[in-house]
């Protein structure tokens, strides 16, 4: 039994949707980040990025004042009734559906809304900081359910419904429709009562930090049943001396076919220009057989003195979802790329609803929602 609630969705104007919402900004270079600023003056990056203001306190405040200035020009408008929203991503024959809603903080705390992957806390501090100063939850947590049962229906998506309807540069069709038919309400939010689990697919730290938020119950959220979701691991990339390849290398054996293999119990890794692979024990544990955990317990520990991902500023993280040409065209002669299986849907909610984790960046997963399309404000 899993509570979900309608909300007054902070948003763009539709004449402005296609130039205000962004990609989260850390997914940005500096340079790119500059010129988005300088070519558009609605971007949500006018509003979130702050960070030549120093002071945290500061910095947030700052965004709280753009946001403000942002509603004050009506750019953002906030809708006057509360609202449920569905939200569609696509492109070629890739398509998300699912709906943005707010769900319940005491679910989470009572462990109804479950989680998978360890967070790190300083990250949870400095983001209730955020949400303490602004107010406001940019983009939803993705949540999904073991379920195939559709609360979606095509009633929900009829063109009277549709609020916007436009593509990004990267080739993303991005449509949504408001619910406020009171009974079409009640009648989504009563399915949803029917379902046990809810468990975050990203956004760990999101949901962390507005349970540590003072006077706040709820957290803005999009959910979709698990079939629909598209999931990568993360890579690890660490720099490598004459010393380090040489210890790699003697406990490895190189690669017959000279690529990465899926699902391998084997641990993988390219350095050189050449791909190695290294047997290792196979655990009787699904988490401690994950590829994830045994690169730390056989070779990050030992080797590289890594005891937890989690306090190492030394591992470059690199998303699933690249091909692997442009992975290997970004790794150098003094860096060794460690290839990570991916870790399934299903075993993600096995491993959740044995109230395990995952170290942190241990999956990928798609869809990422824009930052600055449909907001909620924090009372």
């Amino acid at each position: 039994m899993v509570k979900i609630s309608a909300f007054k969705a902070l948003r763009p104007t539709k004449k402005l949707v296609q130039k205000v919402p962004t990609k989260t900004y850390l997914n940005y270079s500096e340079e790119e980040i500059v010129k988005e600023k300088k070519n558009n003056p609605y971007s949500f990056l006018h509003i979130i990025h702050q960070k030549q203001i120093k002071k945290l306190d500061e910095r947030f405040k700052k965004i709280k004042l753009e946001i403000d200035d942002f509603k004050r020009k009506k750019i953002l408008l906030k809708d006057k009734k509360d609202c449920l929203y569905v939200y569609e991503q696509s492109k070629g024959m890739q398509k998300y559906v699912g709906l943005i809603c707010a769900i319940s903080i005491k679910d989470y705390n009572k462990n109804k809304i479950k989680i998978h992957e360890k967070t790190i806390e300083k990250r949870e501090i400095l983001f209730t900081q955020y949400l303490h100063n602004t107010k406001i939850h940019a983009e939803p947590v993705l949540i999904t359910y073991n379920s195939n049962i559709k609360h979606i229906q095509r009633n929900h998506m009829a063109e009277t419904h549709k609020i916007y309807d436009y593509k990004t540069d990267d080739d993303i069709q991005h449509k949504v429709w408001k619910i406020e038919n009171q009974e079409e309400i009640r009648n989504i939010i009563s399915k949803f009562q029917n379902i046990e689990n809810l468990y975050i697919a990203d956004g760990h730290h999101r949901m962390a930090s507005s349970s540590r938020l003072h006077n706040n119950d709820k957290c803005l959220a999009y959910i979709l049943p698990n079939n629909m979701l598209d999931n990568y691991p993360y890579h690890r990339v660490l720099k490598v001396n004459q010393e380090t390849k040489e210890m790699l290398k003697k406990i490895s054996t190189k690669k017959p076919t000279q690529e990465p293999e899926k699902n391998t119990q084997k641990l993988q890794f390219y350095l050189d220009k050449t791909w190695y692979e290294i047997s290792v024990t196979n655990e009787k544990a699904i988490i401690d057989n994950l590829s994830v955990n045994k690169l730390l317990k056989n070779i990050l520990t030992p080797i590289f003195s890594i005891k937890n991902e989690r306090d190492s500023k030394s591992i470059k993280f690199i998303p699933g979802n690249k091909k692997i040409k442009d992975i290997l065209d970004m790794i150098s002669n003094s860096e060794v790329l460690f290839w990570m299986n991916q870790i399934s849907i299903d075993i993600i909610i096995e491993i959740a609803n044995k109230h395990q984790t995952t170290p942190p960046k241990s999956t990928f997963i798609l869809p990422k929602i824009p930052s600055g399309l449909i907001m909620m404000e924090l009372s």
